[in-house]
């Protein structure tokens, strides 16, 4: 088979170990095989026990990370490396940025007076934030005392911790906030009305004058006037006017709110409390700690970044650092000085396919990329051949994204695809559906004429059959659907035709339907027998008892629903649960399918054991009356 056209480049990247890549690798272009590669190269080299254990490969999930680790392992045992090699290449990491950032803290956290260990917590945790609202009692310390005052004339205070504490990436106030500017409404009360906008004028005008007054009176909390007129010349002068005020509050408000974001930082911190940013943050802190990034960069990391255009600035600035030379200092993008050594940072990114606005906006992508090739060591190369698409795809692609992707207006320049070695022509096949299969009369509902397409199509493809559809089995056919509820009426109507249909992409909650609440349930008490909740909500539900049955059982004490010891007394109550209790024995030791199956003829066996639906795992037309409430005890 011969080489991609871009071979040359694949080749440079996996074997020029020296060397700082930026790879620009175009969708389906194969950039996990060119990592794999390098990988490789690596462990090829003559000092690869060296440099295997201080390789980081970060990708953006865990599951890609296995993927690229499993691979490489792989290749690394067919080619009968050395245990030394295998055990050398286990000490490599292979994850995301946060669990490389997590291993970080975890090592050299002291350094920074970290404890030790420090717990995830989620972002939004409600009574974390509530606890340090609580103790918090210096809102705005930075500000002087008359600015301070100002701006919580304008801007709530509560508002302003709420800013830092939802604040997506790490806040940098700008500078030194001045003292708050002079208001001036001359011209906006000057403002001449067009026939149609006197009214509205005239109420915005009032509203303001309100507000003034309010504002000059020092009223402790001022509220931003409502501009109700949208004239041209009218919200011109009212935006000339306010637009001094609302630059200085929203310079202060970032002081504020930075300062927020910094002590609940610490504030979880001494807790050992750290979020996913906190990761990156302290991370990114402790390689500006003189002593800890020194023995961090004489570590040698080497590290492959994947996903480059998805990765915010302070992960690229984690990545960066530990990659310099050990005496490097400062901020290697503020001083252009000391970058990355050669052959230790490599990134593989795409302009074109990144699912951020926010957090990793592509301008932070370009400056590194910029920067990386300033330096002599680090060249840039384009993985233009993709794999994924046929010749007609192809073309289809480049001429209609190549007048989207035109570097105007913001977009980034495209980069044409090229066609994979021995690429097949490829076709696009419109299945035309008879306008007469529609209902005469009345316009069809929605969900009507997605169950006629479904039959239609599923007809065509029965009708068809793999050879046609280029398929050697039907786990190769791949049904799209533009709606998720449309995915099911598209299998029943293949199932119709007794043709095999497996569902990939199902969001919807299956606690309700009793076919999987009550089996949920079931395994629930069995590997958990003195659940109290959960029994009764199995004998209610499975067995169908009725409530007054389960309550003279109890006589007020709920200990007495268990199953882990023979019930004594008699009725029927004291048999079911001598029936759980008998199955639950039974099951111990066993396999998890035997123990499914003893499970199930329990089940079948109970006296007044309800029957879930006969159409199994599919929706019942009728709920039992407590279908429901099986759902919230065993679903989930």
């Amino acid at each position: 088979m011969s080489a991609p056209l871009d071979h040359s480049a694949r080749r440079r990247f996996a074997e020029e170990l020296d060397r700082n890549f930026s790879v620009v690798a175009s969708a389906g272009s194969g950039k996990t095989q060119a990592i794999t590669d390098r990988v490789i190269e690596l462990a090829r080299a003559e000092n690869a026990l060296e440099i295997l254990p201080k390789l980081v490969v970060v990708t953006f999930t865990h599951r890609a990370a296995d993927e690229m680790q499993q691979r490489t392992r792989q290749r690394i045992l067919d080619e009968h490396r050395s245990p030394a090699i295998q055990a050398a290449f286990n000490r490599a990491f292979f994850g995301t940025i946060h669990s490389f950032c997590m291993k970080l803290l975890t090592n050299y956290g002291h350094y920074l007076g970290l404890p030790s260990p420090l717990d995830l917590v989620a972002e939004d945790d409600e009574e974390l934030w509530d606890a340090f609202v609580q103790q918090y009692h210096h809102i705005g310390r930075n500000l002087s005392a008359e600015t301070r005052a100002a701006l919580f004339r304008l801007a709530p205070a509560r508002q302003l911790m709420e800013l830092g504490r939802n604040a997506r990436s790490l806040l940098s106030p700008t500078g030194t906030v001045g003292p708050c500017p002079a208001v001036d409404f001359s011209q906006v009360h000057a403002a001449i009305p067009p026939p149609r906008s006197e009214e509205t004028m005239a109420n915005s005008k009032a509203e303001l004058a309100d507000w003034e007054k309010r504002y000059r009176e020092g009223w402790e909390f001022v509220r931003w006037p409502v501009r109700s007129c949208s004239a041209r010349d009218f919200l011109e002068r009212w935006n000339d006017a306010f637009t001094p005020l609302r630059t200085w509050v929203a310079e202060a408000a970032l002081c504020v709110a930075a300062e927020v974001q910094r002590d609940f930082r610490n504030f979880r911190v001494e807790r050992g409390l750290v979020t996913y940013p906190d990761q990156v943050a302290l991370a990114d802190e402790l390689l500006q700690h003189p002593a800890a990034a020194r023995r961090l960069r004489e570590e040698g990391f080497r590290v492959i970044l994947d996903e480059a255009q998805d990765t915010d600035p302070a992960q690229f600035s984690v990545l960066t650092e530990i990659t310099r030379p050990p005496d490097a200092t400062g901020r290697w993008l503020e001083t252009e000085s000391a970058p990355p050594q050669p052959g230790h940072f490599c990134m593989v990114g795409d302009f074109q396919q990144s699912i951020y606005r926010d957090r990793a906006d592509l301008n932070n992508y370009r400056a590194i990329h910029r920067a990386l090739l300033r330096d002599a060591s680090a060249d840039e190369l384009e993985f233009s051949v993709t794999f994924r698409l046929d010749q007609q795809q192809l073309d289809f692609v480049n001429g209609v994204f190549r007048n989207i992707l035109n570097e105007k207006e913001g977009q980034v320049k495209f980069v044409n695809l090229q066609p994979r070695p021995g690429v097949l022509p490829g076709q696009v096949i419109q299945v035309p559906l008879d306008a007469g299969l529609l209902p005469a009369g009345d316009k069809p509902k929605d969900y009507q004429k997605a169950r006629i397409e479904a039959d239609a199509l599923a007809a065509w493809i029965k009708k068809t059959g793999l050879k046609k559809l280029r398929a050697n089995t039907w786990r190769d056919v791949a049904i799209l659907c533009p709606r998720k509820l449309w995915l099911r009426t598209m299998a029943n109507a293949l199932r119709r035709l007794e043709m095999p249909v497996a569902i990939q992409s199902e969001s919807d909650l299956r606690g309700d339907n009793p076919a999987y609440a009550w089996l949920t349930a079931l395994c629930t008490i069995m590997v958990d027998p003195r659940n109290a909740y959960e029994i009764v909500g199995v004998l209610r539900e499975v067995f169908g008892l009725a409530d007054h049955d389960l309550a003279i059982f109890s006589e007020g004490e709920g200990g007495r629903f268990q199953i882990d010891a023979d019930v004594s007394a008699t009725g029927v109550v004291s048999s079911c649960l001598r029936l759980l209790a008998e199955t639950q024995r039974q099951m111990e030791g066993r396999a998890l399918f035997d123990a499914g199956e003893i499970s199930g003829r329990a089940n079948a066996a109970a006296p007044k054991a309800r029957v879930p639906p006969s159409g199994g795992f599919q929706r019942s037309g009728r709920r039992t009356r407590h279908a429901p409430r099986a759902g919230r005890r065993g679903g989930g």
